[in-house]
């Protein structure tokens, strides 16, 4: 009787991943994954405000999906922002104004300065490109929408040549059909991987629900980058470089009183992670996916513990913004 692979255990919260190690496991019965752990507790959010002093919410799927606000959500975080100090971190390709305008018609009490976004760190990362990346003029090749609002922050030469560009930013996504063609961009991503061009993806979420519509986003496009060699940069989460200005703001505050709250494993509760700040999913968005064959509550956060535990991405708990 022994344990095996432990390093499945190591994106576990510590207080869970010690529980999980106590069980000695017979490798000719039994796997890991399928060890029912019933350790991921459902709590509303106003059960756990004390317990925290920085609150850092992810937007769609959380608040917001298919043009709708969940029940409730709105009106809850605006208490909380009476409160508690909060922040919105969005893997959104758009600059902040924008999107302070967008939650502002939510309803949401929120000022410019709580909105962080992938997009205005994408931005930020072209404005620096001489000390990030070495180059003296940057000329950008952008796959995204010409309307995309983080294109008119940037003052450099933007070209429709992949050959004259030296950075190429990614803001695109595509929204699934029956024409969608996910190969479309494959020649033009074979020219960057061999010009070994700067990649800059603005948004790293694979993709997203939108208006009952799987929307493919920039990070999947990335991943066809990387697929064929070529480097990408990525300005949101899970990466520490969104969350830089946060913890600069709340140096004082331990990281055991911040508290993220998103959809996505992969980004969200992945970010939380690596920053070493507790982290709760809601069973709203992206999150859906692991446990909409469940009707009973207590199935769902089966299911999504399995799910934590075959990842090796771990939420502190699970939560009710309700």
């Amino acid at each position: 009787m022994y344990v095996r692979n432990l390093r499945i255990f190591a994106g576990l919260p510590r207080s869970l991943r010690l529980l999980a190690m106590t069980i000695s496991i017979d490798s000719s019965q039994y796997q890991i994954s399928e060890i029912t752990m019933n350790i991921l507790k459902l709590k509303n959010i106003f059960d756990v405000i004390n317990d925290y002093d920085v609150f850092l919410f992810d937007l769609w799927g959380v608040i917001i999906e298919g043009g709708r606000t969940y029940p409730g959500v709105v009106q809850n975080i605006n208490k909380i922002i009476e409160r508690k100090k909060v922040y919105f971190v969005t893997n959104a390709p758009r600059n902040i104004l924008s999107l302070h305008q967008t939650i502002k018609s939510w309803g949401l009490n929120a000022e410019p300065e709580m909105i962080i976004s992938s997009g205005e760190i994408a931005v930020e990362m072209i404005l620096e490109s001489k000390e990030r990346f070495g180059i003296e003029k940057p000329v950008i090749y952008h796959l995204g929408h010409l309307e995309n609002d983080i294109i008119n922050r940037i003052q450099y030469p933007i070209t429709d040549d992949i050959n004259k560009a030296n950075i190429f930013l990614m803001t695109i996504y595509r929204d699934e059909n029956e024409n969608l063609d996910l190969n479309e961009f494959d020649e033009l991503f074979k020219i960057v991987v061999q010009r070994k061009m700067v990649n800059i993806c603005a948004n790293p979420d694979l993709g997203i629900n939108q208006h009952g519509v799987y929307r493919y986003c920039s990070g999947y496009y990335a991943e066809k980058i990387k697929q064929l060699g070529g480097k990408v940069i990525y300005s949101g989460k899970p990466y520490e470089e969104i969350y830089s200005k946060i913890l600069k703001e709340c140096h004082n505050t331990p990281k055991n009183r911040m508290l993220m709250i998103g959809d996505t494993v992969y980004t969200d509760i992945l970010a939380a992670n690596r920053l070493g700040i507790d982290s709760a999913l809601v069973l709203t968005g992206n999150s859906r996916e692991y446990h909409i064959d469940f009707d009973n509550i207590d199935e769902k956060l089966d299911s999504l513990m399995k799910a934590a535990v075959k990842q090796s991405i771990t939420p502190s708990f699970v939560v009710d913004l309700s």
